[in-house]
């Protein structure tokens, strides 16, 4: 009897500008209806880009970042993705999409528990994003007012028109960083080097070794 150990390794390419360009792009669509640029009444077309730009690119891009070690990457990516395949059920449901009775068993202030949930999540990833570059830390940063914003304008807290107006604007700088981000890193992995300024980690945490690559070991029989 002995033991082979077989390594496994995604050789693919990155994913992170393809997911980022999602966030960016779901962003920028969002945003138009919440400053008013499209009607803010007519979602319809804003759950088809939720679903498949913000929903589908994103978690598509994590699954492959998952495979290649990148913690950070694949549980962000990872989350925003699933949370915009939710705001796309829930824009649908508030719209009727599935029936009346659905539609009149909406509770707008689930969604600011939603809201409440994510930003959460979010404080602690913008924590790491310091170890990252300085486009995720501007979107981080810029993500977590977005949360608190639409969380107080969900639960009707102080003055709601301000809360509602500081959400669309974040959420349009978030979509213009995003495709910074996304351009700048296509450019690193295209032409292999940093064309566009990303930044380095600022190290305010201090990380640990590096853990051993993680190999599957199969054991064959003689």
């Amino acid at each position: 009897m002995s033991a082979q150990e077989v390594k496994v390794s995604y050789t693919g390419a990155d994913p992170t500008a393809f997911g980022v360009l999602g966030l960016a792009m779901v962003c920028f669509v969002a945003s138009s209806a919440k400053l008013g640029f499209t009607n803010p009444k007519a979602t319809a077309l804003i759950v088809v880009w939720a679903a498949l730009l913000g929903g589908l690119v994103q978690i598509m891009a994590a699954s492959i970042d998952f495979k290649k070690g990148n913690v950070f990457g694949g549980t962000v990516l990872g989350a925003y993705g699933f949370f915009w395949v939710g705001m796309a059920f829930s824009m649908g449901t508030m719209n009727g999409m599935f029936g009346a009775g659905m539609q009149a068993a909406v509770d707008p202030k689930m969604l600011g528990v939603v809201y409440i949930g994510y930003l959460i999540f979010s404080l602690f990833i913008t924590i790491a994003s310091f170890e990252v570059n300085y486009p995720f830390i501007g979107m981080l940063l810029l993500i977590d007012v977005l949360f608190f914003s639409l969380a107080a304008v969900s639960f009707n807290m102080g003055p709601v028109a301000m809360y509602a107006k500081l959400a669309g604007w974040t959420e349009f700088f978030i979509s213009l960083l995003g495709f910074y981000a996304s351009g700048a890193i296509f450019f690193k992995f295209f032409y292999g080097r940093e064309v566009l300024p990303l930044g380095k980690p600022l190290n305010f945490i201090k990380k640990a070794a590096p853990a051993p690559v993680q190999v599957q070991a199969q054991k064959l029989s003689r």
